[in-house]
């Protein structure tokens, strides 16, 4: 396997239970996001990897709903970055929406 065994994941804790890659979890096999996306939902948090998917997480600490606003808010993307999501987005909507137009 050419990533090592390795899940997707952009989280480094690898000390969490919840992270996929954890070798505990990494050695169980077909072990994904379900855990940490549990524990999100039942603390108010959001999963690291929306954060990761924003900016730079090295000194952020808090994971909770109201501090991915803020992170939101201090870590905006421009215009451009926006535009190709939004494309990216009805392309995927086109691919999966069982029409096969893929008009983006």
């Amino acid at each position: 396997m050419a990533d090592g065994g390795r899940h997707f994941c952009t989280c480094d804790d690898l000390k969490c239970p919840c992270n996929p890659n954890n070798p505990a979890n990494l050695a169980k096999g077909n072990f994904g996001c379900d855990a940490c996306i549990r524990k999100n939902l039942a603390l108010g948090e959001v999963p690291t990897c929306i954060f990761v998917n924003l900016g730079d997480t090295t000194d952020w600490h808090d994971w909770s709903v109201e501090g991915f606003a803020e992170f939101v808010r201090l870590h905006p993307r421009d215009p451009e970055v926006r535009r190709q999501m939004a494309a990216r987005a009805k392309a995927f909507d086109a691919a999966h929406n069982g029409t096969g137009k893929k008009d983006a």
